[in-house]
């Protein structure tokens, strides 16, 4: 902890957190060109936005959002507002105005930065309190050109020292029911991930880590993003969305080491194959997956035509990666599909329906819960702490997922406890998605279920009630796909829609979803 500059006495800001000098962001444009930007470049980058921030009025206990795409600034605004010892709010770059929205409204943000790819929802989801930035020059009206206030910001503020256990950043993480919730993330945050990093990972030397996660989640920001930098290792990023070419040659180009993304990334991988671009990325030795179930015919793809293992592993926003195949010599042998066993620093067990502590071998599956140890990436719920305290059983974090464990201590996977819709690795929360959806002028009606799929894992289906049973089926899917793009994100629009007279409902009102998934 000394290494990255927490002080004896426990004193640590997270945006002052040194890179070693080996560390770097390899940048790979929309263009195809690179950039390198090294462990100082961050930091002077850094340096100048906080510098901006606080020309603007940024004081400690301020929120400061970032709607950006995949650009070191995304890593970078964040460590700024760290610095000044306020909150940083990271939103997924693929979010629709109306999610936008909620989440500034939730953490009370000031700014707002943002880029020319994502100006439009920024300014369609601000309120009137709410100052959006841009990066990039020429913004709209109403926006301001972040270029002009770094120009003018000369005087460079003094980092604030905090407790480790200060708030540091708000990640908002989709929910069943209800407006999403913020998962308040403390300045240690950056520390909690070195353990999957170095078990997990398994990066040595110059080792480059591929990730193709958005710094919109904490996955992209720490996981993959702040977490390998501090422990001196160089991060991919790859601008733009997806395009299995693109990501080929940046395996190749960057000479990644090590891929990090969910099993939808790595099944259109494959589907587009290594022939694709005329070459093999040499220099990859490993693939870690996570956010969605791991399938075999992934993993024996990537075994079979590049020879590199492909493992899963776990974890949430709230507790940050636990679960993990280890890769060190003398560490439990990987098994296809299992989600590995508990990372070293983390105790992992499952329980039962009765509130009981499963035995190791059990072949009975229960709720996945992560021991209290002082260093779970979340905190608490912004606003909201009566609800993760009741997510708190005797110092165990009890999560919504179920899985099993074998003899050797390997967890496997069985499915979520709750409605929660995992697609292409993103949560999606399906009463958002309904209350999209009811919206449409001719739907009464609607209920959202995930079923599997097999690129996305899983996908969204809508089942609705509709006034109009004459209208095209077709038109409809599109203008409700339309709909959930602009409010939510195009990665929770349904593919499927399913009419019906009336939708299941207890006596309450309350849907019953379950009564709709495919058996």
């Amino acid at each position: 902890m000394r290494r990255v500059g927490v002080a004896r006495d426990g004193r640590f800001n997270a945006g002052s957190a040194s890179f070693p000098r080996r560390s770097s962001l390899i940048w790979v444009r929309v263009d195809g060109s690179l950039q390198t930007w090294s462990g100082t470049d961050l930091l002077e980058q850094s340096l100048k936005l906080a510098a901006a921030l606080r020309a603007l009025g940024v004081r400690p206990g301020d929120r400061v959002a970032g709607l950006l795409g995949r650009r070191p600034e995304s890593l970078t605004i964040a460590s700024a507002t760290w610095r000044l010892g306020a909150l940083f709010v990271p939103l997924f770059s693929g979010f629709g105005s109306e999610a936008v929205r909620v989440r500034l409204e939730d953490a009370g943000v000031g700014v707002l930065v943002t880029d020319a790819a994502n100006v439009d929802n920024a300014i369609a989801g601000a309120t009137e309190n709410v100052r959006v930035l841009s990066l990039d020059p020429d913004p709209p009206e109403g926006v301001t050109d972040l270029e002009g206030i770094l120009r003018g910001a000369t005087s460079v503020p003094e980092t604030r020292m905090c407790d480790a256990h200060d708030p540091a950043t708000i990640m908002y993480t989709s929910g069943t029911t209800g407006k999403p919730k913020g998962c308040v993330i403390a300045h240690l945050g950056l520390i909690t991930m070195w353990p999957f990093v170095t078990y997990c990972l398994g990066l040595h030397d110059d080792g480059a880590l591929f990730s193709t996660a958005d710094t919109g989640w904490s996955f992209g920001l720490y996981t993959t993003g702040f977490a390998p930098l501090t422990l001196g290792f160089s991060r991919v990023m790859v601008e733009g969305g997806f395009d299995p070419v693109v990501w080929w040659k940046a395996l190749q180009e960057t000479g990644a080491q090590h891929l990090a993304t969910a099993p939808t990334g790595l099944r259109q991988l494959a589907i587009a194959g290594i022939d694709a671009i005329g070459m093999r990325p040499d220099r990859l030795e490993g693939i870690t997956t996570a956010g969605e179930p791991l399938t075999g015919e992934v993993s024996e793809w990537f075994e079979r035509n590049l020879s590199v293992p492909v493992q899963d592993s776990y974890g949430l926003s709230e507790t940050g990666m636990v679960l993990g195949n280890l890769r060190p010599e003398g560490a439990p042998p990987a098994a296809d599909g299992s989600m590995g066993s508990a990372l070293p620093g983390f105790e992992v067990s499952l329980i039962a329906e009765d509130g009981t502590l499963l035995l190791i071998g059990s072949k009975e599956s229960g709720r996945i819960a992560i021991r209290d140890n002082g260093f779970l990436l979340g905190q608490g719920y912004w606003g909201r702490q009566s609800l993760w305290e009741g997510r708190v059983q005797d110092g165990w974090w009890v999560t919504e997922d179920l899985a099993t464990r074998d003899s050797d201590g390997r967890f496997w996977y069985v499915g979520r406890n709750d409605d929660m819709i995992v697609t292409a690795g993103y949560n999606v929360g399906p009463s958002d998605v309904e209350g999209a959806i009811v919206r449409h002028r001719q739907i009464n009606d609607a209920a959202v279920v995930g079923e599997p799929d097999d690129r996305k894992g899983h996908v969204v289906v809508a089942h609705i009630v509709a006034s109009d049973q004459e209208q095209d089926d077709d038109r409809l899917l599109q203008e409700v796909r339309a709909l959930v793009g602009s409010a939510i994100g195009w990665h929770a629009a349904p593919r499927r829609l399913v009419r019906h007279d009336a939708l299941p409902r207890t006596e309450s009102g309350k849907l019953r979803r379950s009564d709709l998934r495919p058996e």
